[in-house]
């Protein structure tokens, strides 16, 4: 009996740790990602027609000419918000009429940091699990979870990206490599204080 409780004693941190889902706590200082808040924020829209969501995506620097990965907000109009006939509420369906030419799933067993590199094909990237952190030059960065949902257009530019132990990305390249139509928004609330990150990816 004394065994038994001995054994029962030793579970419960363990239990209490899956209940409030703290099975991995990555590590984010050890690559500099906490040191300041550069989240891109992006609004609802307002418009039951369009859905507002971030993109990462590329420009010219005016000064260099090179290309640039950026972020931005992208509302796009291919949305049915009208889901009556199948009596579906407070809810949209996104029409991806062109569709998509190949679908991969990526699934990382540790903590994944990956160098600058640009997105090899344009795309929309579900998070399935775990945490991600991608940054472009500017130093803004886009935070994500599981259940977001982004664009990754950014061929000419670079990027670096993080993601945590047990995290499942899920990446649909679309097809033609043409992207959806869309117009850029403005993000909530611009953050201030955003420093550059190269020196903290340079340490690693």
């Amino acid at each position: 009996m004394a065994n038994m409780k001995a054994v029962v004693a030793a579970c419960l941190p363990l239990l209490a740790g899956a209940a409030h889902g703290t099975r991995h706590v990555p590590r984010l200082d050890r690559y500099g990602l906490e040191s300041n808040d550069c989240q891109i924020r992006c609004p609802k829209s307002s418009n039951p027609g369009k859905v507002v969501m971030p993109a990462l995506t590329q420009a010219k620097n005016a000064t260099t000419g090179e290309w640039e990965n950026i972020l931005e907000c992208w509302s796009i109009d291919n949305v049915d918000p009208d889901l009556t006939d199948i009596e579906i509420d407070n809810s949209f369906r996104l029409k991806w009429e062109d569709g998509f030419d190949k679908a991969y799933q990526y699934i990382f067993y540790g903590d994944s940091y990956m160098p600058s590199h640009p997105a090899p094909e344009p795309s929309l990237i579900l998070m399935s699990a775990g945490i991600g952190d991608l940054r472009v030059p500017s130093g803004k960065c886009l935070r994500v979870g599981a259940g977001d949902v982004f664009f990754s257009v950014g061929t000419l530019g670079k990027q670096t990206a993080w993601w945590s132990d047990g995290t499942m990305v899920s990446d649909f390249y679309f097809k033609d490599g043409k992207i959806p139509e869309h117009e850029v928004v403005e993000e909530i609330g611009a953050v201030k204080n955003v420093e550059q990150d190269d020196q903290a990816h340079a340490d690693l």
